[in-house]
């Protein structure tokens, strides 16, 4: 009976120690086009985070963001994994890492996003007992139109100006 007790504690033990999911959502407010994110993880090492940040659009937009966690000192604290962009229907864009250890740094950018909800997803692990942080920046603007989009705007004037010439003369 002890034996089986025993048995019971460890796992129970060894159970209790597994990594935990310390993630949470927050909103992102486009004010002004751009705005900061970013959240303190106060959990153990092992443990992992998704954390959804969401905001939304009303018009066509350009969309730059990016994730930075600082790390100071020798020993690695946190580490991001994966920063990605998802839409209402779930479809999403992948980001760039372009560092990772005492600095991981992730970028991601895209043009010609139409009025929807999306939501900026941050995933990491902490790798040590410590504190750790991660912030970041997502900055709108308003969709230029491209070149074709003038020369048919110009086309099209320019076409109704001779229809109405016409029409004037006939």
């Amino acid at each position: 009976m002890k034996t089986v007790l025993a048995a019971i504690a460890i796992a129970g033990t060894a159970w209790s120690a597994q990594a935990a999911d310390i993630s949470s959502t927050g909103t992102i407010s486009l004010t002004n086009g751009t705005n900061f994110f970013g959240r303190v993880l106060d959990g153990a090492s092992g443990d992992t985070f998704t954390d959804r940040w969401d905001f939304a659009s009303v018009g066509t937009f350009d969309l730059a963001a990016g994730v930075i966690a600082v790390t100071p000192g020798t020993v690695d604290g946190i580490s991001i994994s994966g920063f990605e962009l998802f839409n209402s229907a779930g479809l999403s864009l992948g980001g760039m890492q372009h560092s990772s250890g005492l600095s991981d740094v992730w970028t991601l950018s895209t043009s010609h996003l139409v009025p929807d909800s999306y939501y900026l997803m941050v995933s990491g692990t902490l790798l040590g007992s410590e504190a750790a942080s991660y912030g970041g920046t997502l900055t709108t603007v308003n969709a230029v139109p491209e070149p074709e989009t003038y020369g048919m705007l110009i086309g099209g004037l320019g076409l109704l100006g001779f229809l109405a010439r016409r029409r004037k003369q006939g």
